[in-house]
């Protein structure tokens, strides 16, 4: 699997014959998942916020947290209560690593991520492209017997 590793931002072409990439920075709009075609959930509520890099070299970091998330009692995460840690962690998504594309399909290999089960491992997502500087990535897995679909629909920032 080969990762970018020059300066020369990858660049595609679309169905419309428009000139794509991926790199530079993305803020979030909105983001969903669900199980099994079940109604969308929203797990960090209905206005997220969130930003992911995509480096030219081939790095990407991402981040989604829900918005208005509560601060601890004391500002000092080893002195946090189990209660205000569980309720960070679930008010929280992010990884890092390398990233990859086609135009059409986005890869992660996660170096670093809050959910430690994906580090090591590829992450693909398919690219939508919804207008110029706008699109959604989707993803789905398979968590035991269900299929997961989780969508984050992304807007370039201005450069």
């Amino acid at each position: 699997m080969r990762y970018w590793t020059t300066k020369r931002a990858p660049r595609h072409i679309d169905a419309m014959g428009e000139m794509r990439t991926l790199v530079g920075a993305w803020r979030l709009v909105s983001y969903w998942t669900r199980y099994d075609g079940d109604p969308p959930l929203h797990p960090l509520g209905q206005a997220p916020v969130g930003l992911i890099l995509y480096g030219p070299e081939g790095h990407m970091c991402g981040t989604m947290q829900r918005a208005g998330a509560l601060p601890f009692a004391v500002p000092d995460r080893l002195r946090a209560t189990p209660q205000e840690k569980a309720r960070a962690f679930d008010d929280y998504v992010t990884y890092c690593g390398r990233w990859r594309s086609d135009g059409r399909r986005v890869w992660h290999r996660v170096a670093a991520r809050l959910l430690p089960n994906w580090i090591g491992e590829e992450q693909e997502r398919e690219i939508r492209w919804l207008g110029e500087g706008h699109g959604e990535r989707v993803g789905a897995w398979a968590i035991g017997e269900r299929r997961r679909e989780a969508v984050g629909e992304w807007r370039r920032e201005g450069r």
